[in-house]
């Protein structure tokens, strides 16, 4: 056991002997290696502090280290900086007086990217050295053009990630950084794993996971990989879960088969998006099902629609979050809301108005009870409501709304504004029942009621989308007009009527 102990202990001297020379030998060339590692990078790298450390193997630990930025854009803003960067030395090489880098970690940087107006990004010169490299001095050394080091993995933690655009100053920022790359280079393709956070103004995207490429050797660099993402938000609305692939060459980013779980139901895209240049804009093409209005993160005080939405579209303009972005952008696409409801629009109300010289006491009470889906206090109810639009001039235009429930049916033309003004022209059809208990066997009802036998009035909506103004067209209420006084020699009267009625609504 002696000898055993002794054996051990004359290992464990030897141990620490070699790396105490590695200490050695690393930290009395740690000048040639900050220089070699700026050679490579093509910045001056700097630190407040260099020591040694074996932590994961024997290495180099600089503290308040510092990546200089390229000399065309803004030299007082480093390209990186980060609370410590260790880099992990091979140790056979090191025995033979050679610094070979085998792995670096990053912990806590800031990693600054920035295009300027003319379209040049600060990484663009990442890797071109001013100068050859020098070549080895003795035996075993590098030979001509071969790089100081040989990284097996480049690994960030803890990180912030921010691209800025000078031209427009609009900034995006990753934070809670994390990325693996796997045998780095600046001429090859690198193998990428990343995990971050995204935060703007309007959109938030937590825990986002991507397995990728970095290609730095292409003319501008460019990523391709695969992304997981959420939980998160867009403007007000709750995003659950995003997948898709991505490509991304700053400004230009495109996602191809994007899956989107929200509001209670799912979406596909594929978009394109271009921040700055001659060729800077937005395009999108959207499928949803089975999103629940009732979801949408509306005022309390407002009126909240109901109903299940499918919508398949296409849009384009400006990237998002422009000025001109509402009134430049220009689309297309369908929708269908199932069994839902719309508060605040009140169809019911406009047909009494355009009958009511017609209507007997007390029935719109009777009405209110009988057809709720029409007559109800403050809502409309619905079992479809589908159309088609085109988006110009900030508003979304259309030529065949649909809307019916159990006691109508109408249809309609006219145009919703994004800003949620509306104006639209409907033709409002009663139900046979409904027509039945209107007008009965009044005299009227051959004046009133269409083709089909049925009560149509034309409407009017107009104003603000969550409480429009509903309004008879004024030909059809005066024909009614007519009708309840015995018609022919009585237009005057009617007029007078009418013009009485409709003044009786406006001061109450």
């Amino acid at each position: 056991m002696r000898r055993v102990a002794l054996v051990l202990a004359g290992v464990a001297l030897v141990g620490l002997a070699v790396l105490a020379a590695a200490a050695y030998l690393a930290t009395t060339h740690s000048d040639l290696l900050l220089a070699e590692v700026s050679s490579g990078l093509g910045r001056e790298v700097h630190a407040d502090r260099l020591g040694f450390t074996f932590r994961g193997g024997v290495g180099v630990a600089l503290s308040g280290a510092r990546i200089g930025d390229d000399p065309a854009f803004d030299p007082r803003e480093p390209f990186v900086t980060a609370r410590s960067f260790e880099m992990r030395l091979r140790l056979p090489p090191l025995l033979r007086r050679r610094l070979v880098v085998d792995r670096i970690l990053i912990d806590e940087p800031v990693v600054n990217l920035v295009r300027d107006a003319g379209g040049h990004l600060n990484v663009d010169s990442l890797g071109r050295r001013a100068s050859p490299p020098k070549e080895a001095a003795g035996p075993g050394g590098p030979g001509p053009g071969r790089p100081a080091f040989q990284l097996a993995s480049l690994r960030l933690r803890h990180g912030t990630i921010r691209y800025r655009e000078r031209a427009s100053g609009r900034t995006v920022e990753l934070a809670d950084v994390a990325a693996d790359a796997r045998q780095p280079h600046f001429d090859a393709l690198v193998p990428l794993s990343l995990r971050a956070r995204l935060a703007t103004q309007d959109f938030r995207l937590d825990d986002i996971v991507s397995e990728g490429v970095l290609d730095l050797a292409a003319e501008r660099p460019a990523y391709r990989g695969s992304l997981r993402a959420g939980p998160g938000t867009l403007g007000p609305i709750a995003l659950e879960r995003l997948t898709a692939d991505v490509r991304a060459t700053p400004p230009v980013v495109d996602l191809d088969g994007a899956a989107l779980t929200l509001l209670g139901g799912t979406a596909s895209s594929t978009a394109h998006l271009a921040a700055e240049g001659a060729d800077a804009g937005f395009t999108a093409k959207l499928d949803a099902r089975g999103i629940d209005l009732a979801k949408l993160p509306l005022a309390w005080d407002r009126p909240h629609p109901t109903g299940t939405l499918e919508l398949h579209g296409t849009v384009a303009g400006p990237p998002p979050g422009s000025a001109t972005f509402a009134a430049a952008a220009t689309g297309q696409g369908r929708f269908d809301v199932a069994d839902g409801r719309l508060a605040g629009v009140v169809l019911g109300r406009g047909l009494l108005d355009a009958i009511a010289p017609i209507l007997k006491p007390g029935m719109a009470d009777r009405l209110r009870q009988r057809y709720p889906d029409l007559f109800a206090s403050d809502e409309l109810r619905f079992t479809r409501l589908s159309g088609s639009g085109r988006l110009a001039g900030g508003r979304v235009r259309t030529e065949d709304l649909v809307l019916a429930g159990a006691s109508y049916d109408a249809r309609g033309a006219g145009s919703v504004g994004l800003d949620g003004d509306c104006d639209l022209v409907l033709r409002l059809s009663a139900s046979p029942q409904l027509t039945d208990d209107l007008l009965g066997n009044s005299r009227a009802r051959p004046v009133l009621v269409d083709a089909s036998g049925r009560l149509t009035v034309p409407l009017r909506l107009r104003g603000p989308l969550e409480r429009p103004h509903v309004t008879p067209d004024p030909s059809f209420a005066a024909s009614a007009a007519r009708a309840a006084l015995g018609g022919a020699g009585l237009e005057g009267l009617a007029e007078g009527v009418l013009q009485r009625f409709l003044g009786a609504k406006r001061k109450r």
